[in-house]
């Protein structure tokens, strides 16, 4: 497998936000021409766009700190679309509990339950199927309401992911260049978190 640079690294985790964001942007065009279910494609292809950065920011941050990497499965990790929605999945249980909602629930089953509901939902929002001893189209069957709520969750999402401001040059750098920073990543490792 390829291995990124930080540069390289930085530079892929910023196409990944920028390509988030249009096809955020593009989601929201189809939406408000009531074109629901390709509105709904979008938003969940922008939403694991949004999972790869945790994954490139964790890989720059090794190669800042002149660490080891597992190249392998990192690109395994960055074009593995259940790997994505799991780590989204744990994202926003996360958020909602620092929110005040104390429902972090991330029992194994309840993960495996969404990441198949995720899945079905964009294939549904994509081919023509049959239901119900019927054939449909996605139009029919993704309405209005759920592209909606999808579209603003990822939307939410991609909000509070730019406050980072890690989407621009030099960022990443300057959030790993200071003290704070090398006892965390010392710390890390004297818990045996990383080698």
């Amino acid at each position: 497998m390829t291995a990124l640079s930080f540069g390289k690294l930085e530079e892929a985790y910023i196409f990944a936000y920028e390509n988030a964001e249009e096809l955020l942007q593009e989601s929201r065009l189809l939406y408000e021409n009531k074109r629901y279910a390709r509105s709904y494609t979008l938003a969940q292809f922008a939403h694991e766009e949004l999972a790869k950065l945790p994954i490139i920011y964790q890989e720059a941050t090794r190669s800042f700190f002149k660490e080891s990497h597992d190249w392998k499965e990192f690109h395994k990790r960055l074009r593995s679309h259940e790997s994505k929605n799991k780590l989204n999945f744990v994202l926003q249980q996360t958020m909602l509990n620092m929110a005040g909602s104390n429902l972090l629930d991330l029992e194994p089953y309840k993960i495996k339950d969404n990441l198949a509901f995720i899945n079905h939902m964009k294939n549904v929002s994509i081919y023509s199927d049959i239901k119900n001893n019927k054939y449909t189209k996605p139009s029919n069957e993704i309405k209005k309401s759920l592209a909606k709520a999808h579209l603003e969750v990822v939307e939410e999402m991609f909000k509070t992911t730019s406050k980072g401001g890690f989407h621009i040059k030099g960022a990443i750098k300057k959030s790993l260049d200071n003290d704070k920073a090398k006892i965390q990543r010392e710390m890390f490792r004297k818990l045996g978190l990383i080698k």
